[in-house]
């Protein structure tokens, strides 16, 4: 069953194992059919309307790429300022949405308040809706492509060590740990000093039946990990000096750490943009996982797309299930 036709897509809670492994299956579908240069172009006259009221560079153009190369046309604006969603003359949110659903088949929003993706999907009527980044909820997409990054790298999520390291307050941490609860994984955390974990969502987790472990030094975690997933620290939140960020494990991923304290086969993870955490000297080691990572946001992107909109596709071509 296609739970996704039809449905916006706002929150890893909204769906299960199994709905993640028909995405997965449809991934590794695109794939082939990239490689093959044999794209199906199944969503040829569909317009997505990208809405960005915050920046972004690869979930914006991930998506845009996505449609574009299943044979939809985009639209929409990357900064709010050209728009009547800001300025003297404001607009409210929920008419903005109402015009791009108006105008599109799928709205891509990201915005700066937390929540407001979900209100905007009760907003509008006849297009869906993608969260792509809402302040400090979630980010959705960039967790089923960090998912489906595993997937491919160790050929099954069950049973991987993950090493979430920095801002545990991150959006994209919030959705990964939520898709995680699908699977059996151990789950540890190393947080940058203030910026620890969401209480709540811990015991979301915990109440879910997934533990979680909490760490000071990642040298002494680093060891047992499959997974190491990094992300940025907002740094200009941050009063304490950078000593005492360091002694609260915020340790670069680098070269030399890796190789001296790393299994052979970790793979380091980041949704990207990166800072200090992540050097660049990591990018020609096997442990680079991060710009797969970023190439896997069209394909499983192209996948999410037309499983909205009821296109699944497979060796004996495609067919349209569900709304849409």
């Amino acid at each position: 069953m296609n739970a996704f036709a039809g449905q916006h897509m706002l929150s890893l809670k909204q769906f299960g194992r199994e709905d993640l492994e028909l995405l997965f299956e449809a991934t590794d579908e695109v794939g082939r059919e990239l490689a093959k240069g044999q794209v199906h172009r199944n969503l040829d006259g569909k317009v997505l309307m990208s809405a960005f009221f915050d920046k972004s560079t690869r979930t914006r153009l991930s998506h845009e790429t996505a449609m574009l190369r299943l044979g939809g046309t985009v639209s929409g604006f990357a900064d709010a300022a050209v728009t009547r969603a800001t300025g003297k003359v404001r607009e409210s949110s929920e008419d903005v949405f109402r015009m791009l659903a108006l105008y599109g088949d799928v709205i891509v929003t990201r915005h700066p308040i937390t929540g407001e993706p979900a209100r905007a999907a009760e907003a509008i009527e006849g297009a869906l809706l993608i969260n792509a980044g809402d302040g400090s909820g979630e980010h959705p997409t960039q967790a089923l492509v960090d998912l489906y990054t595993m997937r491919q790298r160790f050929g099954h999520i069950d049973g991987l060590s993950v090493v979430f390291v920095n801002d545990l307050r991150m959006r994209c941490t919030r959705s990964l740990l939520r898709g995680l609860r699908n699977y059996d994984c151990k789950v540890s955390c190393v947080a940058t000093l203030g910026m620890g974990l969401d209480p709540l969502l811990r015991a979301e987790m915990e109440g879910a039946g997934h533990s979680i472990t909490f760490h000071d030094d990642l040298i002494g975690v680093l060891p047992e990990a499959d997974v190491v997933y990094s992300s940025p620290t907002v740094i200009a939140e941050l009063k304490e000096d950078a000593v005492a960020r360091r002694a609260a494990g915020e340790l670069p991923l680098s070269r030399d750490l890796l190789e001296a304290v790393a299994k052979d086969t970790v793979v380091v993870l980041h949704p990207l943009p990166r800072g200090e955490e992540l050097p660049t000297e990591v990018d020609d080691t096997p442990y680079n996982g991060y710009f797969q990572q970023a190439a896997n946001g069209v394909t499983l992107r192209m996948a999410l797309l037309r499983l909205m909109f009821g296109r699944l596709c497979g060796a004996d071509g495609c067919a349209a299930t569900g709304r849409h």
